[in-house]
C-alpha cells in the first residue's frame, strides 16, 4: 500500500503552509486529481496526501513560490476565489442542465408551433415549410422547354 500523508504532514514534507495547501485544493479543485491520484479522502472525508500528491504540490509551490506571506495572500483573497469558484461551478452546472433540457424542450416548442401558434408563429412555420418545400424539391422540377431558336426556318 502507498504512503499517505495528512495535510499537516504534507505541509512539512513541502513546505508549503497548511493554509495554502488547503486553499489551493478548494480554489484549484481541477489541478488535484482524487481517488488515489493525488488526494483520497477516508470515510470521515479526511483528505490524505498520495506520493504524486506531494509530488504535484513541490511543482505548485515552484511554480507558485509559495511561501508563508502567500498564505496570508491566500487568505486575504479567499472571498473572492471562493465565490469565483461557486460560480464558475453553478455556471458549469447550470450549462450542462441547458444542454440537457434544450432537445425536449426544442421539441415541446415545435409540437406548441405546429398545433397551436400564434400569428407570428404560423406565418414563420408557413414560410418555413414553404421554403423547406423549395429546397428540397428544386432538383426534381424539370427545366422548362425552350425551343432552340436558329434564325431561320426549321423545315428545309
Amino acid at each position: 500500500m502507498q504512503n499517505l500523508y495528512t495535510t499537516p504532514e504534507a505541509s512539512k514534507l513541502t513546505g508549503i503552509p497548511e493554509s495554502t495547501i488547503r486553499s489551493w485544493l478548494r480554489r484549484h479543485p481541477e489541478v488535484f486529481q482524487f481517488d488515489n491520484i493525488h488526494v483520497v479522502s477516508d470515510e470521515h472525508g479526511v483528505k490524505l496526501w498520495t506520493q504524486a500528491g506531494i509530488e504535484l504540490l513541490h511543482s505548485r509551490r515552484a511554480t507558485k513560490n509559495a511561501t508563508d506571506d502567500d498564505a496570508e495572500t491566500d487568505a486575504e483573497s479567499d472571498a473572492p476565489d471562493l465565490l469565483e469558484s461557486l460560480l464558475e461551478e453553478d455556471s458549469q452546472r447550470l450549462a450542462n442542465e441547458y444542454w440537457r433540457q434544450l432537445p425536449g424542450r426544442t421539441v415541446k416548442r415545435i409540437k406548441q408551433m405546429r398545433d397551436n401558434p400564434t400569428p407570428e408563429q404560423r406565418q414563420t412555420v408557413e414560410l418555413s415549410v414553404r421554403t423547406a418545400i423549395n429546397a428540397g424539391t428544386e432538383h426534381l422540377l424539370l427545366p422548362t422547354y425552350q425551343p432552340m431558336l436558329t434564325g431561320g426556318d426549321e423545315t428545309d
